[in-house]
């Protein structure tokens, strides 16, 4: 069976017309300008039967609901087709969660810019499916130091990115790249205050306007906290980063092989995990979070798992620090991957997903200390909730 992909993106650039408060730091931050626009990136994978899409947005993240709505609409006209919607935590787009509006009882999300964006994403979808063509694909991963940090525990850090490329199975040239890299897009720190798409934004562009042809990223595993490694808060800065990593990238894709695209298996599976944080509780009550799926005192979301040939992808529902990143990994390395990724933020965005063992809630977590994390992640099992989950379907589908 051979493989079949395509790809289409659309700008989601917020109109500067309206009120836009900028995600992922404090609040009250509005925008002031459009440096560079947002992005959906949509790349759909075929192989006989199996169809999977996987996209990529330039925001902060995307509740399940959110997801759920569109896969709903999307399975009307492509019945069947696996969905892996991932945000790259995107720290200089709008709020699409509500947590960073004008102060601490008003959400920052605008519903009619979310109506506009769930549009936008299910024509982005829709026209990658509809652009299907032949394709062989090329893997590799490589090591791309000095770029990011762990701010928690310098000792753990994930500085592997993984890459993917597509291209025309007779001539050679390439028709779509996909990256993956663990670090926060927050260049451009707390007191920026023009829409951009950060470092990503630039990565994409360089390996573009390198190939020719058009480039999907994801973060990976950027919790704990996985931060630029710098001291600089420029777009020049944020350039810089970004074409680092896209040439690590590109050389090893570059000396790396071509690999079979089969089989291609998507596999999501549910997992409800208790949410502890009563700061959670609280945000929802005051509407500032939408209301949770709660039963029970547990939030229901999920974890994907994407097999494409060697390569293999686990998709987690938030920010998970790299040690169980790590982790994930090592047991898909043992299940048969040559290359093993994660990607961070998919299909959810449920917070910081941090090992049990070290998780200290601050008796204060308005003044948490080194334990900020916690007072942003639902609890103390929602990492091995999780990771159990994706034990378990690794091993089936080596096995079966």
């Amino acid at each position: 069976m051979s493989l079949r992909i395509g790809f289409a993106r659309q700008t989601i650039t917020p109109s500067p017309e309206r009120t836009v408060y900028l995600a992922g730091f404090g609040q009250n931050r509005p925008a002031r300008s459009v440096h560079d626009d947002l992005w959906a990136c949509a790349l759909a994978l075929e192989v006989g039967s199996q169809r999977v899409v996987l996209a990529a947005l330039d925001l902060i993240g995307l509740p399940r609901m959110h997801v759920l709505e569109i896969e709903e609409r999307l399975a009307e006209r492509a019945p069947g087709t696996g969905l892996l919607l991932a945000c790259t935590h995107n720290h200089d787009g709008p709020d699409t969660i509500g947590l960073w509006g004008p102060d601490t009882s008003t959400p920052g999300t605008d519903p009619q810019y979310l109506a506009w964006l769930k549009e936008r994403v299910l024509e982005t979808l829709r026209t990658a499916l509809e652009g299907l063509r032949p394709a062989r694909m090329r893997a590799a991963a490589t090591r791309v130091p000095g770029v990011a940090r762990n701010a928690r525990d310098p000792d753990i850090v994930d500085d592997e990115l993984t890459a993917l490329q597509f291209l025309h199975p007779e001539r050679g040239d390439v028709l779509a790249t996909m990256m993956v890299f663990p670090c926060h897009p927050e260049v451009m720190g707390e007191h920026n205050q023009a829409i951009s798409a950060d470092y990503p934004g630039f990565l994409r562009r360089h390996v573009e306007d390198m190939t020719g042809a058009p480039c999907i990223f994801f973060v990976g595993a950027l919790g704990g906290m996985m931060t630029p490694d710098t001291d600089e808060h420029t777009f020049a800065e944020a350039e810089r980063l970004g074409k680092a990593v896209a040439e690590a990238g590109l050389r090893a894709l570059s000396a790396g092989r071509d690999v079979p695209p089969v089989p291609l298996t998507h596999r999501r599976r549910e997992v409800s995990v208790p949410m502890t944080n009563p700061l959670f509780h609280m945000a929802m009550a005051a509407g500032l979070l939408p209301s949770a799926p709660l039963s029970d005192g547990q939030v229901v979301t999920e974890v994907n798992l994407l097999r494409i040939g060697p390569v293999w992808l686990a998709g987690v529902p938030g920010e998970l620090l790299p040690g169980p990143g790590l982790e994930i990994k090592a047991f898909l390395r043992r299940a048969g991957a040559e290359v093993a990724g994660v990607i961070g933020l998919v299909n959810d965005e449920v917070g910081y997903i941090l090992p049990q063992e070290g998780f200290v809630y601050p008796d204060d977590p308005f003044q948490p200390g080194s334990h900020y994390e916690e007072t942003m992640s639902l609890g103390p099992e929602t990492a091995p909730r999780l990771l159990a989950a994706l034990r378990e379907m690794t091993e089936n589908l080596r096995s079966g």
